[in-house]
């Protein structure tokens, strides 16, 4: 019987949001904070489908029957093409099988729009299996759990694929490109526009330039780039921030048309420096340490401009100015209003440093984690 895992990576943007959503560059970057999804293969008598999603309390077997009789006898896959369609088709059967809430029904959606999707695409022939998928990353908090979740869906489904096949490869750049797809229309779901940010970051892993519908491209062979991640523990609504900054837009276009270009050539200026700090560079050397402190005046400005734009809080402020009493700097990631901030650490940070921050950023309630930029994406491990 097949079994293996997969694992993918979350995500932070480090410059760019917000102005992303107008046309202007981004920088994101993968963490070392994943998604780990175990698939097994069940015996032919079980004529079952678990899934085990213990994030979203989710417990479910599933006939394999019933499954076969919605989907496939009733010929609900007929315009399996058609998004809005077989999307329709997806939600109705995910009542019939019921949820107890929000998480779990979205959870279910994505799980049987890929399953169903990739299996009639790609051919796989369906036997009984169990899907256990957990994460380190927390729910609903701008750091790509949504994407990372699709992403180890999509490559669990296409690696199926190509096992029962006795296609036995890596990822290349082309299986790569096809994870993402599905992926990103499996976002759609959680996110209904989703920018596509997250699903490229988990499945390519590496320091991302992203420009919405134009280009994302890797930033590769770059200098191991640590920072802290602090979870304000603040809920917030990235749609409501989003909305919020467009009404400020309409009143004061003009103004906020200039904050969105400075945004824009700040994400292009640490591009630039971020592509200058290569693996070997002597970290001592004082031309690699002016390039961080670039980074870091970088980081002050695009934090100052957002929160000129009202979508930082004072939680993210607080943490903005704890990092600078120890030389670093802070600004928020993703969608601001609470959730996470991001400090960076420079090479030479002393572990003292770090464990004093730590300390007075938990004593205010804060969460910390100590991660990894640019890490490799979707993997079979």
């Amino acid at each position: 019987m097949i079994q293996f895992k997969v694992s993918a990576p979350g995500k932070v943007i480090l410059f760019g949001e917000h102005a992303v959503v107008h046309g202007k560059t981004a920088i994101a970057a993968s963490i070392d904070l994943r998604t780990v999804l175990n698939f097994t293969e069940l015996p032919e008598e079980e004529e079952i489908i678990k899934i085990c999603f213990p994030k979203v309390n989710l417990f479910m077997s599933i006939s394999l029957q019933q499954i076969q009789n919605f989907f496939f006898t009733n010929k609900n896959t007929e315009h399996i093409e058609n998004y809005d369609i077989f999307y329709s088709k997806v939600k109705e059967f995910v009542c019939i099988i019921n949820y107890t809430n929000l998480q779990q029904k979205l959870s279910l959606e994505a799980f049987f729009y890929l399953f169903i999707f990739i299996t009639q695409v790609e051919k796989i022939k369906v036997k009984p299996f169990e899907i256990q998928l957990n994460t380190e990353l927390t729910l609903n908090s701008g750091l790509g759990s949504s994407g990372s979740f699709a992403v180890c869906l999509a490559a669990c489904f296409l690696h199926w694929s190509c096992l029962q096949k006795n296609i036995y490869k890596i990822f290349d750049y082309s299986t790569l490109d096809v994870i993402s797809k599905y992926a990103l229309s499996c976002e759609r779901i959680m996110h209904g526009n989703p920018s596509g940010i997250d699903n490229f970051v988990s499945t390519y892993g590496s320091i991302i330039e992203f420009k919405k519908g134009d280009y994302a491209k890797p930033i590769n062979n770059v200098h191991t780039m640590k920072i802290l991640l602090v979870d304000t523990r603040v809920n917030r609504s990235t749609k409501a921030l989003v909305e919020k900054l467009l009404e400020l837009k309409s009143k004061y276009p003009v103004i906020i048309d200039l904050i969105m270009d400075s945004i824009d050539n700040i994400s292009k200026e640490a591009i630039e420096i971020i592509k200058k700090l290569k693996p070997l560079s002597n970290t001592d050397d004082e031309a690699f340490s002016e390039e961080y402190r670039q980074l870091m005046i970088l980081i002050n400005m695009n934090q100052g401009l957002l929160a000129t734009c009202q979508v930082s809080h004072p939680s993210l402020d607080r943490i903005c100015a704890e990092a600078q009493n120890y030389a670093l700097a802070a600004k928020l990631t993703g969608a601001g209003g609470g959730g996470h901030a991001y400090i960076l650490l420079l090479p030479n940070t002393q572990p003292e440093t770090i464990s004093s921050i730590s300390r007075k950023l938990i004593a205010d309630g804060f969460i910390i984690k100590l991660t990894t930029l640019g890490g490799p994406g979707v993997q079979i491990i």
